[in-house]
């Protein structure tokens, strides 16, 4: 592998622009498979080292990326409606934590020793084709072709089509540390919704590192942004009361914006061009959460470039969903929509939504439906233990909606 200070050819096999989550994730399953030679440069505007953001997921199984794990829990805390507060345990599952420093080492370290992988510190300006219909991307110091094909990650869909459902997941987070002992490091909060709703869906999680440290995240669905200062004011109120800490110290700060959308997201935009990650609509749009879809995914993407050896029109022919303009909804996205009208439109407390689920099925099942692991009749069971009016509402409009989108 080669970094920046040395000299790179003008053309690969395969360019990832962006290394973040999706575009180091794709990089390492390639360097793993029988891809594992092809001629690989990875673009980003800077070299990832800093903890800029921190994921949790849940699964049964081991994963990749297991030796980094920062934490894991057998259980959840769950604050909500009705008086109901629980610890849940999760049976088959894990509640996991990895920050993205470990994460971004972990994949440097991967693919260190690979002489065909190349990361390029250096500004995209743009992912195009150029006169021999083959993809490019050009930067400031210069203009990359890919023989197949350019991964794009850095692509930012607007999501101002009033057609669907558009909504947000904005959070403001704080690693604190105290003197003294604040925390259960065996027992995470992943939902309290303990807070002022304003109409919206709005909760904390606190996922404590030891007794004496924790993420403490501020989380909103919905299609405003707040002021930089209301997320500070609603950390603070809620470490000084809910978690009764006087005196702490701000270790770490991490905020975000993730787009929950049911807008169709192009996949190929142009020929041998991929969008990946956010960019490719991995981020499951009723809860934001995105790196077990992310992995999954990107697992499956290299199997089917193994299959067509790495040829762009191969692997472009066994994915005709994923062409320019098409787009043919399924169930779960169905499921997506209509949970994103009923919060959109704040048909009934989101608050109440999540306490039904949590509360009247079994934390793993409810997991499992999240991932989109559960069957046609266990999606029926589970739905029937929410509010059914305002669902059936949503899902009219919904239905009717993407019928004329369809038919239009």
């Amino acid at each position: 592998m080669s970094t920046a200070s040395e000299s790179y050819s003008s053309t690969y096999d395969f360019i990832i622009a962006g290394g973040g989550l999706a575009g180091l994730s794709l990089a390492y399953y390639l360097s793993q498979s029988s891809l594992e030679n092809a001629k690989i440069l990875i673009i980003d505007q800077s070299e990832k080292k800093e903890n800029d953001k921190t994921w949790c997921f849940w699964e049964a199984q081991p994963n990749a990326f297991d030796e980094i794990v920062r934490q894991k829990w057998n259980g959840v805390w769950f604050h909500g409606s009705r008086n109901f507060s629980q610890f849940l345990p999760i049976d088959e599952y894990q509640y996991k934590l990895i920050r993205s420093a470990d994460f971004y080492q972990f994949i440097y370290k991967a693919i260190s020793r690979k002489n065909n992988i190349n990361i390029l510190i250096d500004s995209i300006l743009s992912i195009e084709k150029d006169i021999d219909n083959k993809p490019q991307v050009k930067t400031v110091k210069g203009i990359y072709k890919a023989s197949q094909i350019v991964f794009d990650s850095t692509f930012r869909s607007p999501y101002t089509d009033t057609q669907y459902s558009q909504m947000l997941q904005h959070f403001k987070g704080w690693v604190i540390e105290t003197d003294e002992p604040s925390f259960d490091e065996t027992k995470p909060t992943m939902f309290d919704f303990n807070v002022e709703q304003n109409d919206e869906c709005r909760f904390v999680y606190v996922l404590p590192y030891s007794k004496t440290k924790a993420l403490v995240e501020y989380t909103i669905f919905s299609d405003n942004l707040l002021e930089d200062s209301v997320y500070d004011n609603e950390l603070k109120d809620y470490i000084t009361h809910q978690l009764k800490i006087a005196h702490y110290r701000i270790e770490e700060v991490e905020k975000g914006v993730i787009p929950m959308s049911d807008e169709p997201c192009i996949q190929i935009p142009d020929h041998g061009i991929v969008r990946i990650g956010t960019s490719g609509g991995y981020v499951k749009a009723s809860t934001g959460y995105s790196f077990t879809r992310t992995q999954r995914i990107l697992k499956n993407l290299v199997r089917d470039l193994e299959q067509a050896k790495g040829n762009f029109d191969s692997f472009e022919k066994e994915k005709k969903v994923w062409r320019k303009d098409t787009y043919i909804p399924n169930w779960k996205a169905l499921l997506d929509s209509i949970l994103l009208d009923v919060m959109l439109k704040n048909r009934h407390s989101s608050k109440d939504i999540f306490t039904c689920l949590f509360s009247k099925n079994r934390p793993a099942q409810i997991l499992k439906f999240l991932d989109e692991d559960t069957s046609l009749l266990e999606d029926l069971a589970i739905m029937h233990t929410v509010p059914i009016i305002p669902f059936l509402k949503s899902a009219f409009v919904v239905i009717f909606r993407k019928i004329w989108l369809f038919l239009r």
